[in-house]
């Protein structure tokens, strides 16, 4: 039978957080048989005791850590069939203090940051240079249509683009679940030609043939990704990274689909983490709010 040990190292965790989580489990085990009770028959009752337990000792950002782990944890014991439920699904702890966000783009603005980035009018007439710049336009589409980050551009490989139905798969990460968005037209038609006739010189300028859609010669997609942000904050000042476009785009969503969907669409692997995108609107509506009409 498979330990919970191995069953986080499948899920692509870190060695760090699979020890903090082993060590807090441990905890949980402890307090169970204090009560001469045992995780897997533990009702939810029991489960805000131990969290009200844990209340006395601890601050909301570590009873979250604690929570986040037991969450695993009944997976866990749902897979190896002690559990239907996962009764610490929707617990979280409030009074964590949370990254804010501030001025985030507008989907007009995210836009805006595609059709600017110039491709056409490359100042060396290189057919490696007008190559990159159509390369960086394609990662710019997937900022800031499908809200990618660093590490997924990393793992995408030509066979997860599937231009008839237009859409893209995103493989999971560490931290991110896997999905798969569609693609706006202009995308797709600009792929096509990328894939085609753009790729291939890339390739060849770095002697690699892989299938990577945006073929690397270096294990970070940074010194790729660092380039372009610098280029779009010409256009717009609001950008400051990668995170903050990301946060945008979810954002966005959240405007335009149920929390559910956009979960689902951003990857993340738990309902809370979508529902701080929501909470940050907020707080950004408030400091805007502040800003230019402050209440006298």
């Amino acid at each position: 039978m498979k330990d919970y040990y191995t069953y986080l190292e499948e899920l692509q965790h870190s060695e760090r957080t699979i020890k903090t989580n082993v060590y807090n489990i441990d905890k949980l085990k402890q307090w169970c048989k204090s009560k001469r009770t045992k995780p897997e028959n533990l009702t939810y009752k029991q489960l805000l005791n131990y969290i009200n337990h844990l209340k006395t000792t601890n601050q909301p950002q570590t009873i979250n850590r604690h929570i986040w782990a037991i969450k695993h944890y009944c997976n866990y014991l749902i897979e190896q069939g002690y559990q239907t439920d996962n009764i610490a699904d929707d617990l979280k702890i409030r009074g964590e203090r949370k990254k804010v966000f501030h001025n985030l783009l507008t989907s007009d603005e995210l836009e805006d940051l595609f059709y600017s980035y110039e491709t056409d009018k490359i100042w060396k007439d290189n057919f490696y240079y007008k190559a990159t710049a159509k390369r960086n336009k394609m990662v710019v589409g997937l900022l800031v249509y499908q809200g990618l980050l660093s590490n997924n551009f990393k793992s995408l490989e030509v066979q997860h683009v599937d231009l008839r139905k237009g859409t893209i798969y995103i493989p999971s990460t560490r931290k991110n679940a896997w999905r798969k968005l569609a693609l706006k037209p202009w995308q797709i038609i600009e792929l096509k030609e990328y894939i085609e006739e753009v790729r291939p010189i890339l390739q060849d300028h770095i002697g690699t043939n892989d299938e990577k859609l945006f073929p690397l010669n270096t294990p970070q997609f940074n010194t790729i990704l660092h380039p372009i942000l610098k280029k779009l904050k010409t256009y717009n000042q609001k950008v400051t990274n990668n995170t903050h476009i990301r946060a945008s785009v979810i954002v966005n969503w959240l405007g335009q689909y149920n929390i559910r969907k956009v979960q689902q669409m951003a990857g993340h692997r738990h309902i809370s983490s979508t529902e701080s995108y929501k909470q940050d609107n907020l707080e950004s509506l408030h400091e805007a709010i502040n800003q230019f009409h402050p209440l006298s």
